[in-house]
């Protein structure tokens, strides 16, 4: 989503908010289930804000649980709304699921693991390494042994996303397994944990 359109609907969602909130208190209603409510606007509207400035807040794991809290309890308050609820409740409820839609969209794309700013500062450059050299190379792949061990990997793109191939041998024994990535840092990652082979074999042979 463009940054535009997200910021005046974070403007939009945080008037309806703070309407919501000031009616609840001229009526004179108020209760630990509404402080609650209030609480957890709050917290998606801090994820919000941060997934749309590019902003590392808590954990990427933090963020995933609370995109989940907030698709159930909007799900739950559309159920009780449309077949326990008044007529009312009910296009109440279906208001409040199509205006949360798009929070609950930047929730699940902020609370990806594989988003840069979850990334520290070598993993993000061990990204940018490969990046650059994929630019010019649209396949690289690097061979190298170690004793009576050899790895292959190759890095590829596909579909908009990396693939990653690798290929452990291990005298009589091979093994061979692919996964994709969308960001080259977590990648980077993939590659260093699971074989000797590092970024800096790839930067060596292609740069």
């Amino acid at each position: 989503m463009k940054k535009g359109f997200l910021i005046a609907y974070g403007i939009l969602y945080l008037a309806l908010t703070l309407l919501s909130i000031f009616g609840t208190f001229s009526l004179g209603k108020f209760s630990i289930s509404i402080l609650m409510s209030i609480t957890f606007s709050a917290i998606y509207l801090t994820g919000f804000w941060a997934y749309t400035f590019d902003k590392k807040i808590w954990t990427a794991k933090a963020w995933r649980r609370i995109f989940y809290l907030l698709c159930f309890a909007t799900t739950s308050s559309l159920l009780v709304g449309a077949l326990l609820g008044t007529a009312a409740q009910a296009v109440d409820a279906i208001f409040g699921l199509l205006i949360s839609v798009p929070l609950i969209y930047c929730l699940f794309q902020y609370s990806k693991a594989d988003q840069s700013y979850w990334m520290n500062t070598e993993e993000n450059l061990k990204g940018t390494i490969l990046k650059d050299l994929i630019v010019n190379k649209p396949e690289l792949e690097v061979e190298k042994e170690d004793g009576a061990s050899k790895a292959i990997v190759t890095v590829s793109t596909e579909g908009g996303e990396y693939v990653v191939r690798i290929t452990r041998i291990n005298g009589e024994n091979e093994e061979s397994f692919k996964n994709t990535f969308s960001n080259l840092g977590q990648l980077a990652l993939f590659i260093e944990q699971y074989t000797f082979i590092r970024v800096s074999d790839f930067e060596s042979k292609y740069a």
